[in-house]
């Protein structure tokens, strides 16, 4: 019994070893940012329509359990553009799950003599049980959508706060 009891109390602390979310530190590539990703992420590139312009937003992701937490990155042309952009980038999210604003917070602060616009919001869809916690971001000529999104059920607040609180712009 000794033995089963040990046997049981290795495997037990081994699994608590191997955790479901192998947080880790990256860096945007092409976009000045850092976050904490819960796994290895995928990267991708792609051509989008932005209000009447065509810009190019870079990805980084990954995926836990049905739930994504991705990085998406604009370079606007110019800074003024930021606060539209972000409202379009807004709308788009919600268009994709179909959904609605729950929660929304904005503030902005300057440092290095750059302004930075934080949104944080809350949104849930109307037609699905999906969900998307997320915070837009504008510094100078970058905009940032950093975003979970997944089944309600399935998201973790503390995986949520993790991965939003990581997110620095540089």
């Amino acid at each position: 019994m000794l033995k089963l009891t040990i046997a049981f109390l290795l495997a037990l602390s081994i699994t608590a070893c191997s955790p479901k979310f192998d947080w880790r530190d990256v860096r945007g590539g092409e976009s000045p940012y850092t976050v904490l990703m819960p796994a290895k992420p995928a990267l991708l590139s792609r051509e989008i329509q932005l209000g009447q312009q065509t810009v190019t937003m870079h990805m980084t992701g990954a995926q836990i359990d049905g739930v994504s937490f991705a990085v998406g990155a604009v370079k606007l042309p110019d800074a003024a553009q930021a606060q539209t952009a972000l409202t379009n980038i807004k709308i788009a999210l919600l268009k994709n799950i179909s959904g609605t604003i729950t929660h929304e917070k904005t503030s902005a602060n300057t440092s290095e003599s750059k302004l930075t616009i934080n949104t944080d919001f809350d949104a849930i869809s109307t037609t699905t049980t999906t969900r998307m916690v997320g915070r837009l971001v504008a510094r100078d000529v970058w905009v940032f959508q950093v975003v979970v999104v997944g089944p309600e059920k399935a998201i973790n607040k503390d995986a949520v706060d993790t991965f939003l609180s990581s997110f620095k712009p540089i």
